[in-house]
């Protein structure tokens, strides 16, 4: 079994719908809620980068405002990152998971591959609308404390009620 086969069942056993892609070396895992999710397997590294991608790409008028986001965000994930491609303004979450020579028995790896995904999801869910906010015309600043305050204040209204 190659390693794209090993992480495609991984994933299935995890719960996930995938599509793979042998030629590209990558697995749709995208879903209703989460959108597009792209997994890209590297065999040789034994390494999967999922990829949670942001449905409007960046036009070139908002890439300084958007990097600016992208920057503010990386900053304050712990885990996830955000990446800007400048050529294309295709704009991702990114979460990677490198195995090198550690093997692990199938249920573990559905595990750390599901949990890497939930990072993205995550990730991306909190940042979407951060993300079209500043293609609005938001400033990056006010849209990066809004996502980084979102959990304080939800935890207030929690407590309450």
């Amino acid at each position: 079994m190659t390693f794209l086969d090993e992480v495609a069942a991984a994933l299935v056993r995890a719960g996930r719908s995938v599509e793979v892609d042998p030629a590209l070396s990558t697995i749709d895992v995208s879903s209703a809620g989460a959108g597009q999710v792209l997994a890209v397997v590297r065999p040789v590294a034994r390494a999967v980068t999922f990829y949670a991608v942001h449905p409007v790409l960046v036009p070139a008028v908002s890439v300084a405002a958007v990097s600016e986001l992208v920057v503010r965000a990386t900053a304050d994930l712990v885990d996830a990152s955000l990446e800007l491609d400048l050529a294309t303004g295709a704009l991702a979450v990114r979460f990677g998971v490198v195995l090198g020579e550690l093997d692990l028995v199938e249920d573990d790896l559905a595990e750390l591959l599901d949990a890497a995904l939930d990072t993205v999801e995550t990730a991306a869910a909190a940042y979407s609308g951060a993300i079209d906010d500043v293609l609005a015309g938001v400033d990056p600043r006010t849209a990066s404390t809004a996502v980084r305050r979102a959990p304080v204040e939800e935890l207030a209204v929690g407590l309450d009620d």
